[in-house]
C-alpha cells in the first residue's frame, strides 16, 4: 500500500494523495478503453478495472503511473540505431535524451561503428572506435539526469566479430567510464560452434568487412566468461536465435535490448541514518554534505539480486554496494582546487581517493531518547557490565581505594556527577543510592532496572554490548551526543602537543564499534582515522583492581583518532563531561598558536572484495544525482529485444491466483490473456510517444509482451518444486497457453481493428505477444514472486521506523507448515534461490523460452566457489537450450534460512527528546568601524561596505551606482541577510562559498577575472578584504578556476581580449 501511495497515487499541488488505489485503477481503465471502438462503453472499462483490482494482471509500471494523466508517457525503455556517421551518431545522442528526459531507458548496438584507428576519408583522421563513442552517451546519460525525475540507463551490445571486441569486454572492468551501462556481447550460432570446435574467429572491420585480426574463439569466449565472472558483465545476447524468432526481419535485425542498473547502500537523512531497504516506496528527505535533497516519490526500490562487493578505506569507512555503483572520485587534489569524477566502485584502485561527506551545516535530527539516556548508554558500552539479572556502570579510579573519595581526580567526580544526573532522569527507587563503592578495589558502581530496561530495547544483551544497529539508526542526534560523551569519558583520551599535534583517541577491542563510532562522529561532520590492531592480542600484567597488578590475557585493541580541525568541532558538538580531559583539551586549543590543519573530506581505498549476491537497491535524486552512503558520497533498467526506434509496450499476468482445487485454474488463466492482449493493444494507441520515429515504428509493428509473475508462488501452492522435470513441464504448459490464447485474442482484434501493418498476411493485430520481463514494483504491488525467479527467501525481518519491526513470511510457506506437511515436501519444494542449481535455473528459463515470442529474463544464479568453467557451462548450456540471452551472477553468501530474534518492547513510556532554543544575533553596538569596496558590475558599480566587531565582520551594507533601479532593493536585501547571518554565528567563508560563483546574464570583466553578477560581485569584495586565512582564501578562489558560462554553464576561456564559451559560442569583450 504504501509504494502505491508514494509513487504511483496521483497527488494535488501540496503532494497530498487525491485518489485510492481503486480509483488508480479506474483512471488507467478509463484511459486506457479510449482505444476501444466505442470509449464510452462501460463493460470494457469495467473489466479492464476489476482485472487489475483483482491483481490477476498488471501493466508495467508507467502505465499505472501515466495512465490519464497530461503528457504521460507509458512505455519503459526504447532501442536506437547507431550509424557509423557523425550525423547518425549525434542523432542518436539526441534522441537519447528526449528519451531519458521522458523517463525512458535506450538499448544500443555499437556494432555499425568503424574500430579504433581506422580511416575516416571525409577528414583525413583517425577513427576513436565505439568505446570512445559508449562514454559519450554515458557522459550524456549523466548530464540528463541531473534535471530528471528517473535516471536514464543503458544497453550497450558490440558483436563478437568486431574488431574492438576485446576492448569492450574489458571496458568497464579498466576504463571505469561505463557506469550508466550494462553491456553484453552480441553472439552468433557460428561463434559458439567455433568455440565449441577451437576454431578460429575473424574480426571484421564493419566498415569494409574485411578482416583486422584472426583470434582462437576459444580466446575470446574465455575472456568474456572470466569477466561475467569477476563482474557480472558482459552478458551474452544470442542474436541468431534472436533473429530466427524475429517476424518482422524484413523491417531489420533485432541488435539490442534495454536492462536496468542497480545499487545498494545505508543513507542519512534528515530523520538520522536509516537502511536503504527501510526507505523504499515514500519520497525521502537526504542529507548530502549538510544540504537537504529529496528522492523522487518512488524512494529507494530494490532492483533485484546483484553481486554485492566491500569497499574499505585506509581511514576505516567502508560500504556494500555492487561493483557498477559510481563512487565520487577526487582525481586531482592541490592547496587550493579538487577536482572530482564518478567512478565506478569496481574501478577504484588501491590508493584511489573518494569523498566522504560533511554534515557541519546539518547536525540534528529527531529520534528516540534524549542527551542524558546518551551519555548512560556510553558509558555503558565503555566500563559497564550487562547481566542476565542486571545491567552495572562502573567507575575505575586508578591510584586510590574507592572507599576514599578524598584521593580522587576532579574528572572521575565530574563524572560520577553527570552519570547520576542523567540515571536520575530515569524511573528509579526512592531508595536509590547512586554510585557505591566497591570495598577493596579502585572501582565505584551504580545499577537501576532501568539501565537494563533502556539497553535491551536498544538491542543490547549480555552477550552483545557493543553498538546495535537500532542504537545507530533509531537514536536522535542529542542521544548520539550524549552516547559518544560518555564513551569517550569512558575509554578516551587527549593525547599529543603541538608541536607534534594533538588528538583525541578512543581505543577498543571492538573494531565494529569503532566503526559505528567513525560514522556517528562524521554525521557532525568530525572525521576521524581507525588504526586497527595497535595492539596486538597478548598477556599483559594490569591492575586487578585492588592495589596491586595481575596477568590478563588481553585482546588486539584498535584505536579510532580524531586530529586536524576536527579536534575543535568534536570539542563543540561532543567534548568531555571529564573535567580533567576536556580541561586538556580546552587548554591545547586555547594556546594553539597556528591554524588548525584544513579537513579536506577525503578518504583513501584500501580493497574491494566480492561477498554475496543479495537483495540491492537504488534511489532517483534529482537534480543532485547522489546520496550518503556510510559516509560516502555515492551516485545516484535488458529484457525486450526490440527493433529501432522500437518501444517495450510489457504487462504481466499474476500465476499465484490461477490456481483452484490443488490445480491450474485454466479457464481463469484464458479469460485473464484475453483481456490482458486487448488491455496492451490499447495502450499502444493511447500512449503519448517522445519521438514521432518511435511512434511510427511501434504502430507499425504493434508489439506487446504479456508475461508473467507469482510463478513460484503457483508451483508453492501445487507442491511441485522448481528444480523438477514437472515444474518444467508445467511451465511449457502455462506459458504455450498464454502464448496460444493471445495469439487468438490478436486474431480477433485483427478482424474488428486491423491486421499488423508491419505483417499484413499474418491475420494478427500484433507482431509479438509474449516476453518475460522483470516484474519488479510490480510484484510488490501484487504481492507475489517476481517473474518466473524463485523467491529468494521464505521469511525475513523489516526493521522500518520508529523502531518498528516487521516480518514477514511467505504465506504458501506459512500455510504448509499449519497444514501438517511433512519435512520431505517442505525440504523439496520451498527453496529459495540459492538452493537451487544453476543448471536448473537454465533449464527454466529455456522452457519459458520454447514459448514465448520476446526474449525472457532471469538470473543465473551460481555459488561463490564457481568457477570461470561454471560460467562457461552455463553459456553454452542457455545456447544449446536455445535461450536468447543469459545474464551471469556468482554467489558468495550461505544458502539456507536467516534467523532472527525479536527484540522486547520497553516497558517504560519514552520521554519526548527536548528541541533546543535558536540562539538571538548579537546586538549592534552604537558605533561600528569598517571599510569600503567598489567592485564593476553589469548594473553599475557596487560599493560594499563591511563593518567589523575586534576584527570581525558584523554588518554589510551594499549600495548600487544606479539608484532608483529595481535591484537596488535586491542588494539591500542581501546586505541585511549577510548581516543578520554574521551576527548569528555564520562564518564569512560559508557565506563566501554560498555567494560566489552564481551566474547572471550579464558578466563584467575585471582585472582579477570575471564578476558574474550581483551576488558574485559581493562575494568578491567579501574575498578581497582579506577576513579569510590564507587557506580558506584559496580554496573559495579555486571556486572559480575556471570561469562558467552563464547560459549553458560550461568552461569558459580568454581568447583574443574576450572570454569565450567553447559549448554554447557565448563571448563577451
Amino acid at each position: 500500500m504504501r509504494v502505491l501511495e508514494e509513487r504511483y497515487l496521483l497527488k494535488d499541488g501540496d503532494s497530498k494523495i487525491i485518489e485510492t488505489p481503486d480509483e488508480m485503477f479506474w483512471r488507467v481503465a478509463r484511459s486506457v478503453a479510449t482505444a476501444e471502438e466505442d470509449p464510452s462503453d462501460d463493460t470494457i472499462v469495467k473489466m479492464f478495472h476489476d482485472i487489475m483490482a483483482r491483481l490477476d494482471f498488471l501493466p508495467n509500471s508507467p502505465t499505472l503511473m501515466n495512465a490519464g494523466r497530461q503528457g504521460g508517457q507509458l512505455a519503459a525503455c526504447f532501442v536506437l540505431p547507431v550509424e557509423d556517421s557523425m550525423e547518425g551518431i549525434f542523432d542518436s545522442l539526441k534522441h537519447m535524451a528526449l528519451i531519458h528526459k521522458s523517463g525512458g531507458g535506450t538499448g544500443y548496438n555499437f556494432s555499425k561503428l568503424r574500430p579504433k584507428g581506422d580511416k575516416v576519408s571525409s577528414t583525413n583522421g583517425i577513427a576513436s572506435g565505439p568505446i570512445s563513442f559508449m562514454g559519450m552517451f554515458d557522459h550524456a546519460t549523466e548530464v540528463v539526469m541531473q534535471g530528471g525525475m528517473r535516471r536514464g540507463a543503458n544497453m550497450g551490445i558490440l558483436d563478437a566479430d568486431h574488431p574492438d571486441i576485446f576492448d569492450f569486454i574489458r571496458a568497464k572492468t579498466e576504463e571505469g567510464k561505463l557506469h550508466n551501462f550494462n553491456i553484453s556481447v552480441g553472439t552468433s550460432d557460428n561463434f559458439m560452434r567455433a568455440v565449441e570446435n577451437d576454431d578460429y574467429w575473424d574480426l571484421l572491420n564493419p566498415r569494409s568487412r574485411d578482416v583486422v585480426r584472426t583470434v582462437r574463439a576459444r580466446e575470446l569466449f574465455r575472456l568474456i566468461c572470466e569477466m561475467a565472472w569477476k563482474t557480472g558483465d558482459p552478458g551474452m545476447v544470442f542474436l541468431d536465435k534472436l533473429n530466427k524468432d524475429n517476424a518482422l526481419a524484413h523491417l531489420g535485425a533485432i541488435t539490442s535490448t534495454n536492462p536496468c542498473v542497480s545499487g545498494d547502500s545505508l543513507i542519512h537523512t534528515v530523520e538520522g541514518p536509516k537502511p536503504a531497504r527501510d526507505l523504499c516506496g515514500r519520497k525521502v528527505d537526504l542529507l548530502l554534505n549538510g544540504k537537504r535533497v529529496s528522492s523522487s516519490e518512488a524512494g529507494f526500490f530494490k532492483t533485484g539480486e546483484k553481486p554485492v562487493f566491500r569497499l574499505e578505506t585506509r581511514e576505516g569507512f567502508s560500504i556494500r554496494l555492487t561493483e557498477d555503483h559510481p563512487i565520487l572520485k577526487v582525481s586531482r587534489k592541490t592547496r587550493y582546487r579538487e577536482d572530482t569524477e564518478w567512478v565506478a566502485a569496481g574501478q577504484l584502485k588501491p590508493g584511489d581517493r573518494i569523498k566522504i561527506n560533511d554534515h557541519r551545516s546539518w547536525t540534528d535530527w529527531e529520534g528516540f531518547g534524549t542527551l542524558e539516556e546518551g551519555y548512560v548508554m556510553g558509558l555503558l558500552v565503555g566500563d559497564g557490565t550487562i547481566k542476565k539479572d542486571k545491567t552495572v556502570l562502573s567507575l575505575w579510579v586508578p591510584g586510590a581505594k574507592a572507599a576514599g573519595e578524598e584521593n580522587m581526580g576532579q574528572g572521575s567526580l565530574a563524572v560520577m556527577d553527570e552519570a547520576l544526573k542523567a540515571v536520575q532522569t530515569l524511573p528509579h527507587r526512592s531508595d536509590f543510592q547512586g554510585w557505591i563503592p566497591v570495598r577493596g578495589r579502585n572501582e565505584y558502581r551504580m545499577s537501576t532496572s532501568a539501565i537494563g530496561s533502556l539497553a535491551s530495547y536498544l538491542g543490547m544483551s549480555s552477550g552483545n554490548k557493543g553498538i546495535t544497529r537500532k542504537m545507530e539508526t533509531d537514536t536522535s542526534s542529542a542521544f548520539v551526543k550524549g552516547f559518544l560523551s560518555g564513551l569517550f569519558d569512558a575509554d578516551g583520551s587527549v593525547q599529543g602537543e603541538q608541536e607534534k599535534g594533538i588528538s583525541v583517541r578512543l581505543s577498543q577491542s571492538s573494531l565494529p564499534t569503532l566503526q559505528a563510532v567513525q560514522r556517528m562522529l562524521l554525521r557532525f561532520g568530525i572525521a576521524s582515522t581507525i588504526y586497527k590492531n595497535r595492539r596486538k592480542e597478548r598477556s599483559a600484567l594490569l591492575p586487578d583492581g585492588k592495589g596491586g597488578m595481575k596477568a590478563y590475557q588481553t585482546l588486539a585493541q584498535h584505536e579510532l583518532v580524531i586530529s586536524r580541525e576536527n579536534i575543535r568541532l568534536f570539542s563543540e558538538k561532543v567534548g568531555f563531561r571529564d573535567s580533567d580531559k576536556q580541561g586538556k583539551l580546552m587548554g591545547s586549543l586555547e594556546h594553539y598558536r597556528r591554524n588548525m590543519n584544513r579537513e579536506y573530506f577525503i578518504a583513501t581505498v584500501d580493497l574491494l572484495v566480492q561477498e554475496c549476491i543479495e537483495e540491492v537497491f537504488d534511489v532517483i535524486v534529482p537534480g543532485e544525482n547522489a546520496f550518503d552512503a556510510n559516509g560516502l558520497v555515492v551516485h545516484n533498467c535488458g529484457e525486450q529485444p526490440l527493433l529501432p526506434y522500437e518501444a517495450c509496450n510489457l504487462g504481466s499476468i499474476n500465476l499465484g491466483h490461477m490456481v483452484k482445487d490443488n490445480g491450474v485454474d485454466w479457464e481463469k488463466l484464458r479469460l485473464t490473456t484475453r483481456l490482458a492482449v486487448r488491455f496492451l493493444d490499447d495502450v499502444i494507441d493511447v500512449n503519448r510517444y517522445p519521438l514521432p520515429q518511435i511512434e511510427e515504428m511501434v504502430k507499425k509493428t504493434r508489439k506487446i509482451g504479456l508475461g508473467v509473475m507469482g510463478w513460484a508462488d503457483m508451483l508453492f501452492q501445487l507442491r511441485i518444486p522448481y528444480d523438477s522435470d514437472e515444474a518444467l513441464e508445467l511451465g511449457r504448459s502455462v506459458i504455450s497457453t498464454i502464448n496460444t490464447v493471445g495469439r487468438q485474442e490478436s486474431a480477433a482484434l485483427a478482424l474488428t481493428r486491423g491486421v499488423c501493418p508491419a505483417l499484413p498476411d499474418s491475420g494478427l493485430r500484433n507482431s509479438t505477444i509474449t516476453t518475460i520481463a522483470p516484474t519488479g514494483s510490480l510484484s510488490m504491488i501484487a504481492d507475489c514472486s517476481s517473474g518466473i525467479e524463485p523467491v529468494f527467501a521464505l521469511e525475513f525481518t523489516k526493521e522500518v521506523l520508529e523502531g518498528k519491526q516487521f516480518s514477514y513470511r511467505n504465506r504458501y510457506y506459512v500455510e504448509a507448515l499449519e497444514m501438517g506437511e511433512s519435512q520431505d515436501v517442505i525440504a523439496r519444494v520451498f527453496k529459495t534461490s540459492h538452493q537451487i542449481a544453476p543448471e536448473w535455473h537454465v533449464k527454466m528459463q529455456s522452457a519459458f523460452q520454447e514459448y514465448v515470442d520476446n526474449a525472457v529474463s532471469k538470473t543465473i544464479n551460481l555459488p561463490n566457489s564457481a568457477t570461470v568453467e561454471d560460467v562457461e557451462k552455463a553459456y553454452v548450456l542457455a545456447w544449446k537450450t536455445h535461450c536468447k540471452g543469459i545474464t551471469v551472477f556468482r554467489d558468495g553468501c550461505r544458502s539456507g534460512q536467516v534467523l532472527y530474534v525479536d527484540r522486547p518492547a520497553v516497558q517504560q513510556a519514552l520521554p519526548i527528546p527536548q528541541i533546543s532554543e535558536v540562539e538571538s544575533p548579537m546586538e549592534r553596538p552604537f558605533i561600528l568601524g569598517g571599510k569600503t569596496a567598489k567592485i564593476p558590475t553589469s548594473y553599475g558599480n557596487l560599493y560594499l561596505t563591511v563593518n567589523e566587531v575586534n576584527g570581525r565582520p558584523v554588518e554589510v551594507f551594499t549600495t548600487m551606482g544606479k539608484s532608483g533601479h529595481e535591484t537596488t532593493a535586491f542588494t539591500e536585501a542581501m546586505g541585511r541577510l549577510i548581516s543578520l547571518s554574521l551576527r548569528s554565528g555564520v562564518r564569512i567563508h560559508a557565506i563566501i562559498k554560498q555567494m560566489k560563483g552564481i551566474g547572471g546574464s550579464q558578466p563584467v570583466w575585471h582585472d582579477d577575472g570575471v564578476i558574474m553578477s550581483v551576488p558574485d560581485a559581493i562575494a568578491y569584495g567579501l574575498l578581497s578584504m582579506g577576513y579569510l586565512d590564507m587557506e580558506e582564501k584559496g580554496m573559495m578562489e579555486s571556486l572559480s578556476d575556471t570561469d562558467m558560462c552563464p547560459v549553458c554553464g560550461a568552461s569558459m576561456a580568454r581568447q583574443e581580449g574576450c572570454i569565450k564559451c567553447p559549448a554554447c559560442g557565448f563571448s563577451r569583450c
